[in-house]
This record gives structure tokens, sequence and C-alpha cells, in this order.
């Protein structure tokens, strides 16, 4: 109605009728101009693409530094409130927030050296054995043809081509390969590559490291000065919606984060007692594996059970049938009960959506976009959640969930 009142007063005063028109061509300019954009960027999309790709490699180190301050921020938070808070000393006090980055870099060191210390012997000794084991296992496999009726005609075929394969051929071929002087060149040229490679990267981190002891240091100076910029840029209201969202992207990161480590760290110590318990080889090697490939979503679990698997049966192949169906009861424990509860009360996030997210994430950027999507989609659920409840109490009704 008030527009069709503008309208009249606007064909009776000439005034008000020439203002009308200017903001109808303001409109049709504006949208003329996003056209011209959209144009511009899709006629360019490739060396824009360049660009963008190039300014993130130059902005890598520091956003993997911002990464890297984020999860340290749990042993940060732990030393600096459960620890030194206990402690009545001034220089203490004084030098709390350097002393517990400190430590924290510290623990998480000591806890990756750990990690590797248990695991990597215990690899290079399951791919030990997988080599002295595979003819066996062959022949057993070629053996098991025989029993299998529509299977048994290829025996014969298998067991000729198993008796001409020769392993000390195979190594003197990948010794050829490696040796050759039409490979050497290449071999000399890949290995400087690789090097500098490895030589960048280490460069990176190491600067992502000084950036993330910085954020650490001064992480209240920067979110106060964050939202004095939000506040100078933004009028009163736009400036606490960005701070609320900003607020909640934080809360679900950070609780994500955090309930993924307690949930993997809980497997883990199960795996290992569990398997103590029953007799399992290399139970604290186990624990260790699924404790940390449980930190990958979905997949996690199942790559993790693979390796263990692997692991276990070549050392004793009924414990490691023991060992897959221990797996699964675990994860059922892990699925129903713990990871709901930990995971799924710091995220709010239902399970169809977290599917959603994980399934997006990892088509996208694989394992590291199964960890940003959680949290993200969950900031995503909470605003439109937030909306949803503002407009439909605007309208005064009372929309319930009915039960079938």
């Amino acid at each position: 109605m008030e527009e069709k009142r503008e309208i009249r007063e606007s064909v009776n005063n000439p005034l008000k009728k020439l203002s009308f028109k200017n903001e109808v061509y303001k409109k049709i300019f504006l949208m003329g101009l996003a056209l011209l954009f959209i144009a511009y960027l899709f006629l360019n999309s490739k060396s824009i693409f360049t660009g963008f790709g190039i300014l993130l490699g130059i902005m890598t180190p520091f956003i993997l530094g911002g990464v890297i301050a984020f999860i340290m921020k749990i042993p940060l938070n732990f030393f600096e409130r459960k620890v030194f808070s206990k402690i009545k000393n001034k220089k203490i006090e004084k030098h709390k927030r350097t002393i517990s980055i400190a430590l924290s870099f510290i623990f998480i060191i000591l806890v990756i050296f750990i990690i590797m210390a248990i695991i990597v012997p215990q690899l290079i000794k399951s791919f030990d054995g997988i080599r002295k084991s595979l003819p066996s296992f062959l022949q057993m496999a070629i053996d098991k043809t025989r029993e299998i009726p529509y299977l048994s005609n290829y025996s014969d075929k298998l067991q000729s081509e198993y008796d001409n394969l020769s392993w000390n051929e195979i190594f003197n071929r990948i010794k050829d390969f490696v040796t050759s002087k039409e490979k050497s060149s290449n071999i000399i040229n890949s290995a400087i590559s690789t090097a500098s490679s490895i030589l960048g990267g280490l460069v990176s981190f190491m600067l992502a490291l000084i950036t993330s002891i910085y954020i650490l240091a001064d992480k209240e100076r920067l979110g106060y000065q964050a939202t004095r910029i939000c506040y100078s840029f933004f009028n009163n209201r736009v400036a606490k919606k960005i701070i609320h969202v900003m607020h909640l992207l934080h809360e679900n990161f950070f609780g994500f984060i955090r309930g993924q480590l307690t949930v993997a760290t809980f497997i883990g110590i199960a795996t290992f007692v569990s398997c103590f318990i029953i007799g399992v080889p290399n139970a604290a090697t186990l624990g260790v594996i699924i404790g940390v490939t449980d930190l990958i979503p979905i997949i996690g679990p199942f790559l993790g059970g693979a390796m263990g698997f692997v692991m276990t049966v070549i050392e004793n192949p009924t414990k490691g049938i023991a060992f897959i169906v221990l797996i699964l009861i675990l994860q059922q424990i892990e699925s129903n009960l713990v990871y709901p509860k930990i995971v799924g009360n710091k995220v709010g996030l239902p399970s169809l959506w977290t599917l959603v997210a994980i399934t997006v994430g990892g088509s996208l950027f694989g394992v590291v976009g199964m960890w940003v999507f959680i949290p993200l989609a969950s900031t995503l659920y909470e605003l439109m959640r937030e909306y949803t409840e503002y407009k439909i109490k605007g309208k005064n009704l009372d929309i319930r969930i009915k039960k079938v």
C-alpha cells in the first residue's frame, strides 16, 4: 500500500516523480554494474584464478600459522587455567603466557615423537613380515583355488605363473631401473626438485610456527583490534552480527577439534586395553594407529582397522580375526555413545547434515575439507536456526514436530 501511495504521489508531485525515477535509474545502474562485474569475472576467470593461486601461495604460511595457533590453544588454555592459575608466584605470573606456549609446543612435540617411536619400528617389522610371508600366502591362495569348483580350472595356470615368478628377478629389475643411465639423470633431477620442494616446505613451516607463536602470545590484543576494526567499518547493528558469526565459528571449530581429539584418544586407549586383555600382539602400536586414523572422519576407522588387521594377521591369523571383531564393537560404541555425547554436544549438528558436510568437504578438499566443513556447516545450521526462530516469533506461529 505504501509503495502504491508513493507512486501515486510521485505522479502528482513532479519533484517526487523525479526522485522516484532517480531511484529506479540508480537500481538499474547498480544491477548493470553487477552484471558487468560478473561478465568480467567469467571472461577473465583463468587469470583471476592464477592470481588467486599466487596470493594463496604467499598467504599459506600465515594461514597455516593460524591453524597451528588454533590447535595449540587447547594445551595453552590447560596450562594457563589449570596449572599456573594455582601457582601464586609473581615472576611466574608475569611470564605465564610465555611458559605456557613453550610447554604446549614441548608437549605436542613429545606426543608426535612417542607416536612415531611406537609406529615406525612396528611398520618396518610388518613390511618385512609381509615380504617374507608373501610367497607362502600366494601359494596358500593357489591351493585354496583348487578346492573351489569354478576356480579349479585356473589353479594350474596360476601355479605355473607362480613357479616361473622369480623374486630375485623382480628386485634385479628394480635395481636396473634405478642404476640405468637413461633413468639416472631423471632420478637426479627428480631428487634435486624434491630437495628444493622440501627446503621450501621447511621454510614455510618455520614461518608458520613463528606466526603461530606471535598469535598465541597476543591473541587477546588481536581479538580486541579485530573488534575495533569491525566497529569502525560497519554500523553497530552489522558489527554485532559479524562478531556473533565469528564467535559461533570460533566456538564450533574449537569445540569440534577438542571433541575429535578426545574421541580419538578414548578409542586409542580402549583399543590398547582391549587388545592387551585378549592377547592381540602389538597392542600399544595398534592403539596408536587406531587413535591417529580415527581423527579422519568416516574413512579413518576403516583405514586404521585395515592396517591393524594386516599387522596382526601376519603374526597370528586367529588374533587378526579377533582384532577385526573387537574394532567393529569399539566402533559401534564410539558411533552410538561416545561421538554423539562428546563431539555432537560441542558441534550441535544433526547426523544427516554431518554426513553431507563430510561428503562435500571431502570431495572438494580431502581430509582437511572434512575437518573444516563440519564446524562450518554447524555454524550455518545455527545461524539458520536463529533466523528461522526470529521470523516464526515475528509471525506469532507455534510450529512443533509431529510424531507420525
